[in-house]
């Protein structure tokens, strides 16, 4: 045992001048996951540059309706497990039961997976409506076969890293989620650069095949013993959550909509452009959830809410210093960027979109605190959270819309509606933490 646990240890113990023992220790829990999901973000620029490359313009198009489309269905039959699998086998290990996160596990298969070849199933058989749906003509019908190979691929994908992410296995989540989501996507289109039927399904098997490799080291026989108490517990969970996701995808969705109706499509479109780089900040600090999750599950299972304190104020204090230096970075080179990236003929984006990266800032603290939330109710407190900032946004926003600086007020009530997020969730998570230690 002391030949190897004592390397470890006086590895953590080397002296570093500027790092300490616990910041080291946490910089290597949190910074190859997001390492991953910068690599995932990568992947997916340079797979929309080879779409519009080698599939024209048309294809292009079908191509990027595909991935909202997939964005917008992955969740469902998920279920919110991607997010409760995680929680459940935290509060597992840390009461020392590893025998209850296999049930939970087995549970999770059964649902998400029974909802997963549901959800494939009825988009095969009704693949006429479905593509009316989804791209407003039946003549797409073809596309539904390989979307749904798309879809059962991440859906076994998401059930199978939350396992890996509950156990703190970061390493094989991080190395599925790079695989998967960053690797498969490029050697699609490199292999099949001018089908997009090919593309999708090579996507969707690759998704399949890695994720099938990665059940196998889970306990996935645990499928047939899953008891219905883990099953209504997991499904409590997440079923609760999935409005959440709905309901912050609303958020970032009608202040461009809001505008469209107000002032017209051409400024609409630049709020989304400006939206949108609120959204690539804070995609730099949702990976910080992959890890915060379970590791604050297992703390809270565990009593240890001193030591979650401290962890949640040290990653509060990155997070706003590094959303600041991000903020400042795109306020004061946004005018170079935007005449570079868009053309010197949309200088009036640039007052649109330094107004909005200003909600960067709260929002990347909601990213993190949210996690804790999360971490110790059972019910969608974090939905009812969204649910209230979407409340005040639309509000705002409707009495606004008969006035003159309507599309002024929809963007000052988008910031508002960031900024109660994000203090209801530092609220709550004060309640959680204040709540524990009086337990």
């Amino acid at each position: 045992m002391a030949s190897i646990e004592t390397p470890r240890a006086a590895d953590l113990e080397a002296p570093v001048p500027w790092l300490s023992v616990a910041t080291r220790t946490q910089v290597k829990e949190y910074a190859p996951t997001i390492l991953t999901e910068f690599a995932v973000m990568a992947s997916q620029i340079v797979v929309y540059k080879l779409a519009a490359h080698y599939l024209g313009r048309d294809g292009f198009s079908e191509y990027a309706l595909a991935r909202r489309t997939i964005t917008v269905l992955v969740p469902i039959p998920v279920l919110g497990l991607a997010v409760g699998l995680p929680r459940y086998i935290g509060f597992s290990n840390g009461r020392g039961d590893s025998e209850g996160a296999s049930r939970y596990f087995g549970a999770t298969l059964l649902c998400g997976g029974g909802a997963t070849l549901m959800a494939v199933l009825l988009i095969n058989l009704f693949s006429t409506t479905f593509s009316f749906l989804f791209f407003g003509s039946r003549a797409y019908s073809y596309l539904a076969f390989p979307l749904s190979l798309v879809i059962l691929g991440l859906c076994l994908h998401a059930l199978v890293c939350g396992y890996f992410r509950g156990h703190l296995a970061l390493n094989r989540a991080n190395l599925l989620q790079f695989i998967t989501m960053a690797v498969a996507p490029i050697i699609a289109f490199l292999a099949f650069p001018h089908s997009l039927v090919k593309v999708l399904s090579t996507i969707g098997m690759t998704s399949i095949f890695c994720s099938g490799v990665g059940l196998l080291l889970t306990p996935f026989r645990a499928v047939t013993t899953s008891s219905w108490k883990e099953v209504r517990e997991l499904l409590g969970y997440g079923i609760q959550r999935v409005p959440g996701d709905f309901i912050l995808m609303a958020l970032f969705t009608l202040p461009a909509t809001f505008v469209a109706h107000h002032s017209g499509v051409q400024e609409a479109g630049y709020v989304a452009f400006g939206v949108s780089v609120v959204s690539m900040i804070g995609a730099a600090f949702a990976p910080v959830g992959l890890v915060l999750l379970p590791k604050a599950t297992l703390m809270l299972a565990g009593g240890r809410r001193d030591e979650l304190c401290g962890h949640l104020r040290w990653l509060l204090r990155i997070t706003l210093a590094a959303s600041i230096v991000l903020v400042a970075a795109g306020w004061i080179c946004m005018p170079s960027l935007i005449r570079v990236y868009l053309g010197a003929s949309f200088e009036p984006v640039i007052p649109i979109a330094r107004l909005l990266i200003l909600g960067a800032l709260p929002y990347s603290a909601y990213l993190v605190l949210r996690n804790i939330v999360d971490a110790y109710h059972e019910y969608g407190v974090t939905a009812a959270i969204l649910a209230s900032g979407l409340a005040v946004f639309v509000s705002i926003s409707y009495f606004a819309g008969r006035a003159a600086s309507g599309s002024s007020m929809t963007l000052y009530s988008f910031l508002l509606a960031l900024i109660l997020i994000t203090m209801l969730a530092r609220l709550e998570c004060w309640r959680i933490l204040h709540r524990c230690n009086k337990q």
